[in-house]
């Protein structure tokens, strides 16, 4: 009499495991690339709050000529990657702002410089290296068109300034229906020797009233500003952020 089988073999259950394997091998490299995408994004939105905050703090509160490219090449915190143009915040007599606090952004608690470098660490204990250059843009006291802004202009005409030795003006005032017979009218025939409108003329940052800074400065209207947050993530590749923008003289 033959009975029949209903057990499993050893060698059934290992092929049984073996599929399994093989079928999860996918679902575990996606788990693993979800989790390394998800820290890559971590760090990008980190970098990118850091960057808003630093940029918009700068921008509102701290003072123009505060703002300026340090005397030498400035290393990292741990000492490497000397550069020149990093931005170094100075106090001021007028107007004071809080420099400490700035600087606490960028990872420097200003106990031992004022440059505008440093490093912050995120929850995860990833260290996040900032640096901030500053690249004046100076203007000559006579005005450059090629490199520098300027406004041009048509002055009012001279027949309309005349005054006369009261200081009253001529051309506006009149006795019954005439001008004073000295003033010069627009309308006289025309004669090379009286200026009647004059050429345009064209203004720079220094004959508009812009004033020299401190700390050798100079005279200076606008800074570019360049702040880059640079990482390394858990993976060992290096990553960075740079953003740029600018800051006008508006005091």
């Amino acid at each position: 009499m033959r009975l029949d089988k209903n057990g499993v073999t050893l060698l059934e259950i290992i092929s049984a495991l073996l599929i399994l394997a093989f079928a999860f091998i996918p679902l575990i490299g996606v788990i693993g690339t979800s989790s390394s995408d998800s820290d890559v994004a971590n760090s990008v939105v980190f970098a990118q709050t850091a960057v808003r905050n630093i940029l918009d703090t700068l921008l509102d509160d701290v003072p123009f000529y505060a703002i300026k490219p340090a005397a030498g090449q400035v290393a990292d915190v741990d000492g490497n990657n000397a550069e020149d143009n990093v931005a170094e915040i100075v106090d001021l007599a007028s107007p004071v702002f809080d420099r400490k606090t700035f600087l606490t952004l960028l990872g420097n608690d200003a106990s031992a410089d004022s440059f505008a470098r440093g490093q912050i660490i995120d929850e995860r204990g990833l260290v996040y290296k900032t640096k901030l250059y500053v690249f004046p843009i100076p203007v000559s006291n006579t005005v450059d068109t090629d490199s520098e802004i300027a406004f041009t202009h048509l002055p009012r005409p001279i027949y309309e300034n005349q005054v006369d030795a009261n200081g009253q003006n001529i051309w506006y005032t009149y006795d019954n229906a005439f001008v004073a017979g000295t003033a010069l009218s627009p309308y006289d025939t025309p004669d090379g020797s009286k200026l009647v409108q004059p050429p345009l003329k064209t203004l720079g940052a220094v004959e508009l009233g812009a004033p020299a800074g401190p700390d050798g400065n100079s005279h200076c209207v606008m800074k570019k500003i360049l702040l880059r947050v640079s990482w390394q993530n858990r993976s060992g590749h290096d990553r960075s952020i740079d953003i740029f923008t600018m800051k006008a003289n508006l005091q």
